[in-house]
């Protein structure tokens, strides 16, 4: 049997391994690049390119991150257009100004007025990226030259809101809509109207040239119209399809066998619209071919906005009302990649899967979202009917259960083979929003619920015939007297921990449900509770500010961790609960230490409240979701950053060695370079001293100081302003600054960022030493006079 002296060195050895975290740094930040608006992808496919408030986003199709960006610095963009030969990007802006960027450079490289009295919503290319037209909200559209840079027309006749404008592959002549849904036509030679084509009874949003000689418009009547353009008086279609659904983009397939003389000619086109389905139909007959295909119906309830065919000319990416980007294939029907352009409020996010190679995200949205973080690409999950506001995993990482605000909880299942998902199980019967949720430890046996009607619910979870999984009620207990925000199962599944708006937490029991004990101490409502992996603690974070850690035996408060100014959201145990994390309304990130009750670290990285955080099951990753929309993954860096530390130190300490050695040869002039890169202020002092002390010393500190270049200049002076400071030290200061000055232009030294500073500085003990040599030189005056009388006197 072991005595207590081998147990104590085993739990020693056991505490040694805790290796304590000092900082976390960002490794990948999930933000919002899509809000709304223009789309366009480049020549290549590598970048789609979204519109996101003032900016324009250069997103990879590959990863998924917004990896460049055009910035207007606060100015609203409310429209762009990429030239058909990709060299340009030309954006507009609610201010009235347009906007040329090169690309990829991401420069821009003009800026000119709109001339418009209203916002520009529309813009348009010529097919050789020569000239752009504009279309305003003040019923105007001007044509511009891009080579010669001036306005070469200016069209009016559409009343409101010019809608979608569109140039003719072949003739000068563009073609656009607007509010009175009829479509003109404007010759650029004569710069007249020459033709107004009137069918749709709704806005247009489409107009498209499958040839020279066809037109293809949709609008939100549902129908689509073909026009034969051959014809001399070109007044009604030739053809009107009706699709049954507000049509907002369009997509003609290319086909190498079409005609540009007969409307009947065989061509293909996909059409994207209200009802989130991407529709094949062929042109000649007018006939859906395909509809509703697996992955062409990718959205239920929200509708497509854009749909742009990518370059290989094989897949397509359709964007939805709701901002999510599906790359689907034509051939296939199949979406193969799901991007996700805004998140809205993120509620709650959890790792997933073997190696947390999956991130599951609640938010503002019926729909859970998995991401990879890998690639970035996301699974939209459907089951919810309202707001999805807290998830949690069970141990086995294949399993995770879901809560939403249309008073259910569900039980999903990942496919580890195939990625896929599904839903298991519904749990009914809570009559009020379900708030929290958290599952069992051990075994997959059971999960536990919170919810606005004041009741936690454990729901006890058995598996059936042919893998079937019931979901049924344990036991229902009326927990708290405001809404439950938080509930938390401990690590043994014995007991459950709630926390509630009456600013209490409890205790219950899973078996019977019994209250074995209250906590109270909170001054206003309790957002979170967690149980400690380890000890037999619970903490809990308020909106007054506070963390309390709880202890579980006698139901007493252990300790208080203040630090945050506002409501803490949400807290984590790592580090084997000897460290925990939290998050707050004010957008913080907070990393303690329970030992010593210190905040070791404050991470700011979100611009808004941080609804949740969790952390990895080895401690070196943690993940936030705020309310800015941002999901933010943070790693571990203390290793890193001890190594850094360790390996500077070593650099540190071989170079001193080396300006040691310099010192000995007596080679002052490398040692003083050597020095000031090492920034050692007396060992620099050292070897100006030695230097005045050589003969000509005065001159070779001049030949020395004259060959550094500014930076070192820079470094130099502030080892000035600090010797300035000491009588015994003036000499050398004023030498080297009486170099300085005359071997620097002035204007060198007012460039300085701290220039002022050192000015400001050295005046006053400037000064201070040149009066007391002033007295000096007085009195060597005064003793000379007294010794030349003496001598007088002497020779009388």
């Amino acid at each position: 049997m072991p005595s207590k002296t081998s147990k104590s060195k085993t739990k020693l050895k056991s505490s040694e391994k805790l290796r304590l975290k000092s900082n976390f740094a960002v490794k990948k930040v999930f933000k919002p690049f899509y809000t709304g608006g223009s789309v366009g992808i480049d020549n290549n496919g590598d970048y789609v390119f979204t519109t996101c408030g003032d900016k324009v986003f250069a997103v990879n199709t590959a990863s998924g991150l917004a990896e460049k960006s055009l910035s207007h610095d606060g100015d609203d963009i409310t429209c762009f257009k990429i030239s058909p030969n990709g060299s340009c990007i030309v954006t507009a802006t609610r201010s009235l100004l347009l906007k040329q960027w090169k690309w990829p450079e991401v420069q821009c490289t003009r800026t000119w007025k709109a001339i418009h009295i209203a916002p520009v919503l529309t813009l348009c290319f010529d097919s050789t990226s020569t000239l752009l037209a504009s279309g305003s909200s003040d019923g105007t559209v001007k044509v511009w030259d891009m080579v010669r840079q001036y306005c070469t027309h200016n069209f009016r006749g559409i009343p409101g809101v010019v809608s979608c404008l569109k140039f003719h592959p072949r003739d000068l002549k563009l073609y656009g809509a607007g509010n009175d849904y009829v479509i003109k036509v404007w010759d650029l030679n004569s710069s007249k109207c020459v033709g107004s084509m009137e069918s749709h009874v709704s806005a247009v949003t489409v107009l498209e040239f499958p040839s020279e000689n066809i037109l293809v418009t949709a609008g939100r009547d549902s129908v689509i119209n073909m026009w034969n353009l051959s014809e001399s008086n070109c007044k009604t279609p030739v053809k009107t399809i009706p699709v049954y659904e507000t049509i907002e983009d369009l997509i003609c397939l290319p086909c190498e066998d079409i005609s540009d003389n007969s409307v009947q000619a065989t061509f293909d086109f996909l059409t994207f619209g209200s009802k989130g389905i991407v529709r094949k139909w062929q042109g000649s007959s007018g006939k859906c071919i395909s509809a509703g295909s697996e992955g062409m119906q990718a959205e239920e309830t929200y509708g497509y906005t854009y749909g742009k065919l990518m370059p290989c000319g094989q897949k397509i990416m359709a964007v939805t009302s709701d901002h999510n980007f599906n790359f689907i294939s034509v051939d296939e029907h199949k979406t193969y990649k799901h991007f996700v352009g805004y998140n809205d409020e993120v509620l709650d996010v959890k790792f997933l899967g073997e190696g947390d190679l999956f991130l599951i995200v609640a938010t503002n949205s019926p729909k859970i979202k998995v991401f990879e973080i890998e690639t970035s690409a996301c699974h939209l999950l459907k089951g919810h009917t309202d707001t999805v506001l807290s998830i949690d995993v069970f141990r086995n990482q294949s399993y995770f259960a879901s809560c939403s605000k249309d008073q259910t909880v569900r039980l999903w299942k990942m496919n580890k083979n195939t990625n896929m998902f599904s839903c298991v199980a519904v749990g009914k019967g809570h009559t009020h929003t379900v708030e929290s949720l958290a599952c069992c430890k051990l075994k997959m046996s059971f999960m536990v619920s919170g919810s606005e009607d004041h009741t936690l619910k454990v729901w006890n979870i058995a598996k059936g015939e042919n893998s079937h999984i019931d979901l049924s009620v344990h036991h229902t207990i009326l927990a708290h007297n405001k809404d439950i925000n938080s509930v938390a199962v401990s690590p043994n599944d014995k007991l459950i921990a709630s926390g509630s708006q009456d600013k209490l937490a409890k205790l219950w029991t899973v078996e019977d449900g019994q209250n074995v004990g209250t906590l109270r101490g909170h001054k206003r409502g309790i957002w979170c509770v967690q149980f400690s992996p380890m000890d037999q603690v619970l903490a809990s974070s308020s909106a007054d500010g506070s963390i309390k850690l709880w202890s579980l035996s006698d139901f007493s408060c252990l300790k208080t961790l203040e630090g945050h100014d506002c409501s803490v959201l949400k807290l984590s145990f790592i580090v084997k609960g000897t460290q925990l994390v939290s998050c707050g309304s004010d957008g913080l990130l907070k990393l303690w230490t329970i030992k010593s009750s210190e905040c070791n670290k404050t991470l700011d990285e979100h611009s808004d409240k941080i609804w949740t955080l969790t952390a990895s099951q080895n401690s070196d990753a943690i993940v936030t979701g705020s309310a800015d929309s941002t999901i933010v993954l943070w790693e571990d860096v203390t290793e890193k950053e001890k190594e850094e530390q360790y390996q500077k130190q070593e650099e540190s300490v071989m170079q001193y060695q080396e300006l040691q050695n310099l010192l000995q040869e007596k080679n002052y002039k490398q040692a003083l370079t050597k020095a000031i890169l090492l920034q050692h202020p007396f060992t620099a002092l050292n070897v100006v001293r030695e230097i005045l002390w050589q003969p000509q010393g005065f001159e070779i500190l001049n030949e020395i100081i004259g060959k550094l270049n500014l930076d070192k200049k820079h470094i130099l002076l502030n080892f000035v302003m600090s010797w300035n400071t000491n009588s015994r030290n003036c000499h050398e200061a004023q030498a080297v600054l009486n170099v300085v000055l005359s071997t620097t232009h002035p204007s060198d030294i007012e460039n300085m960022h701290d220039s002022q500073t050192i000015i400001e500085a050295l005046l006053p003990y400037s000064e201070r030493h040149y009066q007391r040599m002033s007295r000096i030189v007085q009195q060597s005056t005064f003793v000379d006079y007294t010794f030349q009388l003496m001598k007088l006197s002497v020779n009388e």
